[in-house]
């Protein structure tokens, strides 16, 4: 798995434990498998956009195209917003972590 051995794997487990902690740890799993479910969404609407693009043989389809780029364009919106808010709430989280 992308040439990484299993020690190796153990000690990046064991120092992500270490930094974050137990307590904190959940919480990162959980915003982490959010924001790639909202990637993962966002890529798969953006290559049905390029398909209808690309492979569209009539003017139906281009209009159908045109209204899957707003819908995609409203979704990255989303997720850029998403992303955004899991970024703030990381930097405070590390700010109350300071304190």
């Amino acid at each position: 798995m992308f040439g990484i051995s299993g020690f190796e794997l153990l000690i990046i487990v064991a120092f992500v434990l270490i930094v974050f902690g137990p307590d904190k740890l959940p919480e990162l799993s959980r915003m982490l498998g959010k924001a790639m479910r909202t990637f993962k969404r966002a890529q798969e609407d953006m290559e049905r956009v390029i398909r209808a693009e690309v492979y569209s043989p009539s003017a139906d389809n281009d209009r159908a195209a045109a209204n899957d780029h707003v819908e995609i364009k409203e979704e990255v919106q989303q997720a850029t917003k998403a992303a955004t808010i899991w970024a703030s709430t990381e930097e405070d989280d590390e700010e109350e972590d300071e304190e």
